[in-house]
């Protein structure tokens, strides 16, 4: 009994170890085919990319926020989804990207903001600014300090926009978050300038300004900013710090 057993486990075994030997190698292709497949994210296609505005639209509808607000609320009142809507400037290299709402606010035209703000548009700490929103921005600050040095469109700064807004409490809060001799305070000059805040122009020249002549993107100084625009009680302080600055 013990020998029949035994030789039927060395058949067994001789029949697995034949099979084994003579058993081919399964191919590369074959074992791949064996493998679960991993999926490869491939690109997006841009025949896939729903345009939903048309870019020209879009650049006209920023361009009008800045100064034109029937022209703004005309392309409302046909697209509303426009206030969302933003297009890269170029005016500082790629990656300027400018919404209506930010046009308005480093113009300081308010009531073009509240209009965008009333019709969904998404307030920013710059918009705040320009509009005197002070709570926001102590708040905003006291949470982030960071937010005083952050450019916005064009690389106008925070301090640019309570500049064109008039409110100097912001601008209080903002001066020691700032680095010493900061570019922020020539830049805001112009922007106080601009908005005819003499007050606000009156606390830059004796907290910061180091270049009374700085001029701004259209290559114009604050001097000449009030003169054009009439704010003779600004430009005659302006003028007076030109003096004084030794220009």
């Amino acid at each position: 009994m013990t020998t029949n057993t035994n030789r039927r486990n060395f058949i067994l075994h001789g029949l697995i170890a034949s099979t084994a030997a003579f058993t081919p190698p399964l191919r590369a292709q074959e074992v791949d085919n064996k493998l679960p497949k991993k999926s490869v994210s491939e690109p997006t296609s841009r025949r896939r990319i729903r345009q939903t505005h048309d870019l020209k639209l879009v650049t006209e509808f920023v361009s009008a926020a800045h100064r034109d607000i029937d022209k703004v609320k005309e392309m409302v009142a046909e697209d509303n989804k426009l206030v969302f809507a933003s297009v890269d400037t170029g005016n500082v290299g790629m990656g300027d990207w400018e919404t209506a709402l930010n046009g308005a606010a480093h113009t300081g035209r308010r009531n073009i903001a509240l209009f965008l703000l009333s019709q969904g548009a998404r307030i920013d700490a710059f918009c705040a600014a320009m509009l005197g929103y002070r709570s926001v921005i102590l708040e905003l600050l006291n949470a982030a300090p960071a937010t005083a040095t952050i450019k916005g469109p064009h690389g106008l700064t925070l301090l640019y926009h309570t500049a064109i807004g008039g409110d100097v409490a912001i601008a209080q809060a903002l001066k020691p978050l700032l680095p010493p001799n900061a570019p922020d305070f020539n830049q805001a000059l112009s922007a106080a300038a601009r908005g005819g805040h003499l007050k606000m122009t009156e606390w830059l020249l004796a907290n910061g300004v180091s270049n009374v002549d700085a001029p701004d993107g259209f290559k114009k100084t604050p001097l000449k900013i009030a003169l054009e625009k009439g704010f003779s009680d600004v430009a005659t302080v302006e003028s007076a710090g030109s003096v004084q600055d030794g220009r």
